[in-house]
């Protein structure tokens, strides 16, 4: 069974958090910076343990609308270079949630524009983008399951200054962002929140041993 969560600190912590602790024997849930040069720095080690990566991600693809589940096979860097996932434990998230496994585009900042993540798509052929898959599967054997939070339709606030160097949350950036893009900004929150309530039910779902 899963024995490790690792979830980008914030809300998406807090929301895996609640749900993990609905299950009996619930994996141990760690919080880690978000964003691609953050990661890196993630200290520890892990024996013998299923680990899985969840949080959110963005669209890449007309077909991933907010909420929709992303579980991922691979990431791809913007170099082009592709990490696997640990693939027994894809296959059980699979038949668990009945979805079938995409290519993740890891990017190192937030994709703002609808417009740009469309681009990206096809560039690379992945259909979602977040800032920490291939990092952390260049350290580890992982699988990852992500919720679209934002997808095509519209752009996001310019969230350019939203995560520091320390991979730390800059509020004070964000509500910038959000006041000079009012109608954006009400996109991404709602979004967020959709999101957020499906990670935390997939959190109190995963599979058993």
């Amino acid at each position: 069974m899963v024995s490790v969560i690792l979830v980008p600190q914030g809300a998406e912590y807090q929301a895996v958090y609640q749900g993990a602790q609905a299950r009996i024997n619930p994996p141990e849930v760690i919080p880690i910076p978000a964003g691609k040069a953050a990661v890196c720095r993630i200290n520890r080690t892990f024996d013998a343990a299923e680990i899985l990566v969840m949080g959110l991600c963005g669209s890449l693809s007309p077909r991933f609308e907010v909420g929709t589940i992303a579980l991922y096979r691979a990431c791809v860097n913007d170099s082009g270079q592709v990490k696997e996932c640990d693939r027994a434990l894809t296959q059980r998230l699979q038949a668990q949630f009945q979805v079938s496994p995409v290519l993740g585009f890891t990017s190192d900042r937030v994709i703002c524009s609808a417009i740009e993540k469309r681009d990206l798509g096809k560039t690379y052929g992945a259909e979602v983008v977040d800032m920490e898959g291939f990092p952390i599967l260049s350290q580890f054997s992982v699988a990852m399951l992500r919720v679209v939070s934002d997808d095509l339709r519209g752009d996001l606030p310019d969230l350019s200054g939203a995560i520091g160097a320390d991979g730390k949350i800059q509020t004070v950036s964000i509500a910038k962002a959000m006041i000079r893009r009012p109608i954006a900004a009400g996109r991404l929150i709602r979004g967020s929140l959709i999101a957020l309530r499906k990670l935390r039910q997939l959190a109190a779902e995963l599979p058993g041993s």
